[in-house]
């Protein structure tokens, strides 16, 4: 916090001197072209000057020897710009729209007369960015809240109509995830008004930043082609620019209702996902000095109830487990305040203070639970200072700090009431032995508590800056030359597991009749920890980067990008003291942007770019897990006595589970993209893009413990410990995705779309990591074109019969339509749909009736005695000739929403209302597998009947009224 007090009065201070100029900073956009006469020779010395009725802040430029000008720094909002040079008529254009982080060309032709004499010019505004060859979508807050997206009405629901992301309901949290072209839920960027709100303990969009809808002007989704000043990911890079106050006082109060009684049903014999909602929001913004300083604050409050998911067979399960069961719901109480302050003391310095905060206890309840015992609170808050200011002609500035501490359970208080007893009991239908122990079939449900419950504080520290020069002419053209740092010199999280029951916190059991759960149940194994809670994972972490980077236009219809980023990784594992990464990351960015005519209506792309991931502590990872010890006993023969007892050591400084990689890479994509876009009649534009990504060294562990004699396992180096995981990047495998999308967007007064498809392949490329199991008893099963699993790495056994089958982010169609219509008589027809093809299964295994003696004993006795089990001795296969074949494939996710309103106009007042309706023809698909979907011995396998059977089914019928006031 003293960094941000610090940067404030610095910024404050340098308000006090300088000059005028240009520079694009993040959420604001630029309008910028050449200046000519009627002959078409250069004008310098033009002044301009853009309005808009969204800021109360000027924004001036002069045109250089070329004629060229640019006015950057603008925020989303309709300008106006105002040309005048002594000896020409004035010229003026109206109606140009400015999206966040857009960059628009306006050429002007000035002609000879008065000043006083003005030259109206009309025409379709410019929609395609002109400099970038940025891949990315911009969302109006205007067109959001017009459009049925989700009962919900977050932010994050512009997601929905991303080109490439694959969506789908949280089985937990309710809303929705989201997945661009392979990655996972958290490998994105979050930034408000270029403040990165992201949690560093794991940057899910949405879960950990909630606003207002009216704190929406402008969402700009990037999905590829970044350039070097933009923060690493893999996934995507989000800012979202509020709306700035003005001189003139203005607001807004809106409320959402959703009744229980507006719920269908698309579960017979179940619950469905029902929602009740009880949801006002509040905006207000003006002048906190007239023409000097102004704010603009929201708040949000919500009182939500959300059904939890339970198909018939799940609910007869619990219902015959749990005397007495009732379904519960769950149930959260949220609230979201921002609260943004802008001033500009001098026409060349923009400053700017933003403020957020969220908090989100609520419910997270899965629907195997057979108890209400799951509870979450997810946020914080997020502060911001940015100064952008101008010097001359030629340079530009920003300098940006911020700081955030969205955490999950940052106090133990928030599981009050939510405490179960005695140990956690998945229970399963039935139970097998593999490689010495006692496993289950897949739980059917979860029974009385919870294993572990968890504290994670986090906070991110962000400190940026950057200066861009201006050359107009002489090196073969101009060339935007752009320089910064983007420093994360703090990065933290802890994390302290709470074990239930004082240490005895799981007792897993079997049904006793596979066919009647009412029967009762056999318990097979017992897990004790050596202490009741400890500090499991101190990370202490930074990623300070630096950057160059040069937009040289060689002619007027070519512009050229290319750069460098080099960012310095480096995280501790402050529990052992050790370092668990240490890396610079080299990321090379080039592509061009071509137009084929001389309007700039039809533009070529193409660029390569190595991108580094999002740093975040589920990736960086720990030097030790189970610093706590555990001793696992298993009734392999169920006669009622735990006979094999198996004990996995804790960690310490002086023992440890797992070994650091000196060398290890941070992960990274290698990135092409080549695409085509063109501006048609009447506002609409059409862009068809070809996608290739590979992900290169994941995260990866890799036992290092285990003697392997010949293919057969003879017992562990070091006998104090079991597995022995080396920390460290995977270079045998990486994973590829191509992808083919297609884009068609309009934007008029009376009609606003959204359309995109998306066709994608993919596929693992390389070899099996050293000691997988699955390398030494089915090394020719590798491939796999289908569901790869998740990018999250650090799978060390892929016959585990759980491994892959994380495939939400793998899908090959996809399909998302959004439409706004504002119809005469002042009504409002809009309707939202998107067909997704479903995930994979994962790699589809089954059980051979014992283990194959050419791998060794069942279990080894190490020379200090201990029993250790033998990995290789698991009696799962994969079931098809490779890890692609035989996989099971989810049936299509389709959604059709709809909604029908009408606006009341009172003066510059006005009253919105509308009635939407969610799944309207109430379809219900089962999202994800169950535990053991892909498992061909377990009664959860997916295909039961010739019909799929999972779980997670999405929400059903829903109707949901909106009144929102504006004045």
């Amino acid at each position: 916090m003293k960094l941000l007090w610090l940067a404030s009065i610095i910024a404050l201070l340098v308000c006090s001197t300088a000059s005028t100029a240009t520079a694009q900073i993040a959420s604001e956009g630029s309008i910028r072209g050449f200046i000519k006469d009627e002959q078409g020779a250069a004008l310098p010395g033009v002044s301009l000057s853009a309005t808009t009725p969204q800021s109360s802040t000027s924004f001036t430029a002069v045109s250089d020897s070329q004629g060229f000008y640019r006015l950057v720094n603008l925020p989303p909002g309709i300008f106006d710009v105002v040309a005048v040079l002594s000896g020409f008529a004035k010229f003026e254009r109206k109606g140009l729209e400015v999206r966040a982080e857009v960059n628009i060309q306006v050429d002007v032709v000035m002609k000879i007369g008065a000043i006083e004499e003005t030259i109206q010019v009309t025409g379709e505004s410019p929609m395609l960015e002109v400099q970038k060859t940025t891949q990315a979508i911009n969302i109006s807050g205007e067109f959001q809240r017009s459009l049925p997206l989700s009962s919900r009405r977050v932010w994050q629901d512009a997601l929905d109509l991303t080109p490439g992301i694959m969506s789908r309901s949280t089985d937990q949290f309710g809303g929705s995830v989201y997945f661009l072209r392979g990655t996972e839920n958290e490998n994105h960027v979050v930034q408000v008004d270029g403040v990165d709100a992201g949690s560093f303990r794991q940057n899910w969009p949405g879960q950990y930043l909630g606003l207002s809808s009216e704190a929406l002007a402008d969402i700009q989704i990037k999905t590829a082609g970044v350039d070097a000043a933009a923060p690493l990911a893999e996934g995507m890079v989000i800012n979202i620019a509020t709306p700035s106050g003005t001189n003139q006082l203005k607001g807004s109060l809106s409320v959402v209702y959703t009744a229980i009684a507006w719920n269908g049903n698309n579960t017979p014999g179940g619950t469905p996902v029902v929602s009740r909602t009880v949801q006002p929001d509040l905006a207000l913004g003006g002048p906190i000095l007239k023409d000097k300083a102004w704010f603009f604050g929201t708040f949000r409050y919500t009182n939500r109830l959300t059904g939890v998911s339970r198909s018939s067979t799940l609910l007869d399960n619990l219902e015959a487990l749990v005397p007495g069961f009732e379904p519960f719901n769950n149930k959260g109480r949220l609230k979201f305040a921002s609260l943004k302050g802008t001033t500009q003391w001098t026409q060349n310095h923009h400053f700017q203070v933003t403020y957020q905060r969220d908090a989100n206890v609520e419910e997270t309840n899965f629907q195997v639970n057979g108890a209400n015992v799951d509870v979450t609170a997810l946020g914080g808050a997020a502060y911001g200072t940015r100064l952008a200011s101008v010097w001359g002609d030629r340079v530009t500035t920003r300098i940006l700090v911020g700081y955030n501490d969205k955490s999950n359970n940052s106090s133990f208080n928030v599981f009050d009431g939510h405490l179960g007893n005695g140990p956690s009991r998945p229970v399963h239908t039935s139970s097998f032995i593999s490689a010495g122990r006692r496993t289950g079939s897949g739980r059917i449900a979860l029974l009385d508590n919870l294993e572990t419950r968890t504290l994670g504080p986090a906070s991110k520290t962000t400190v940026s800056a950057d200066l861009t020069y201006f050359k107009p002419a002489g090196w073969l053209g101009s060339h935007e030359i752009q320089t910064g740092m983007y420093l994360q010199p703090r990065l933290r999280h802890a994390t302290t597991a709470f074990y239930s029951n004082d240490g005895f916190a799981l007792e897993e059991v079997a049904l006793r009749d596979p066919n009647n759960p009412a029967a009762g149940v056999v318990p097979f194994h017992r897990r004790y920890y050596g202490v009741p809670s400890i500090n499991t994972l101190q990370l202490h972490a930074r990623d300070n980067a630096v950057y160059v980077q040069d937009s040289w236009k060689p002619s007027a219809r070519l512009t050229i990008n290319a750069g460098v980023r080099v960012d310095w990784i480096k995280a501790t594992d402050a529990i052992f003291d050790l370092d668990t990464v240490d890396d610079v990351a080299v990321g090379p960015r080039v592509g061009s942007n071509y137009s084929l005519t001389s309007d700039n209506k039809n533009l070529v792309r193409a660029s390569y770019g190595r991108v580094g991931d999002v740093p975040n502590s589920s990736y960086i990872g720990s030097a030790g897990t189970s610093v706590a010890g555990i001793r696992d006993e298993y009734d392999n023969d169920l006669d009622g006595t735990f006979e094999s007892v198996f004990v996995t050591p804790g960690s310490s400084r002086v023992s440890q589970n797992r070994r650091i990689d000196p060398d290890r890479r941070w992960p990274w994509v290698d990135e092409m993209l080549v695409g085509y876009r063109r501006q048609l009649p009447g506002q609409m534009t059409f862009d068809v893009s070809w996608i290739s990504r590979e992900y290169r060294h994941r995260p990866a562990l890799v036992e290092v413990n285990g003697i392997y004699d010949g293919g057969v396992f003879r017992g562990y180096q070091d006998v104090s410990q079991n597995e022995i995981n080396l920390v460290t990047d995977n270079e045998w495998n990486s994973f590829v995705y191509r992808g083919l999308e297609f884009d068609v967007t309009k934007r008029t007064d009376r009609l606003q779309l959204i359309a995109n498809y998306t066709r994608a392949r993919q596929h693992v490329a390389g070899t099996w990591q050293p000691n997988d199991p699955a390398s030494f008893i089915q090394p020719e099963a590798f491939p796999n074109n289908r569901g790869l699993g998740t990018i999250r790495g650090n799978v060390t056994n892929s016959l585990s019969g759980t491994a892959d089958t994380r495939n939400p982010m793998w899908e090959d169609h996809q399909a998302r339509f959004g439409a706004v219509y504002f119809a005469p008589w002042s009504l409002v027809v809009a309707t939202n749909f998107s067909v997704q093809s479903g995930p994979y299964s994962g790699p589809v295994v089954t059980r051979i009736a014992a283990a194959d003696p050419r791998f060794g004993p069942s279990t080894v006795t190490l020379s200090n005695g201990r029993v250790v089990s033998n990995p290789l001795a698991t009696t799962i296969r994969f079931a098809g000739k490779d890890r692609g074949d035989k996989q099971i494939k989810a049936p299509y996710l389709n959604v059709i929403n709809l909604r029908v309103g009408r606006n009341f106009g009172f003066g510059s007042r006005r009253l919105e209302t509308a009635f939407d309706v969610f799944n309207l023809l109430n379809a219900g698909t089962d999202q994800q597998f169950f535990d053991g979907g892909n498992q061909l011995y377990s009664s959860n396998y997916a295909i039961r009947d010739d019909k799929f059977f999972g779980v997670n089914r999405q929400p059903p019928r829903q109707g949901q009224f909106t009144v929102r006031f504006t004045f």
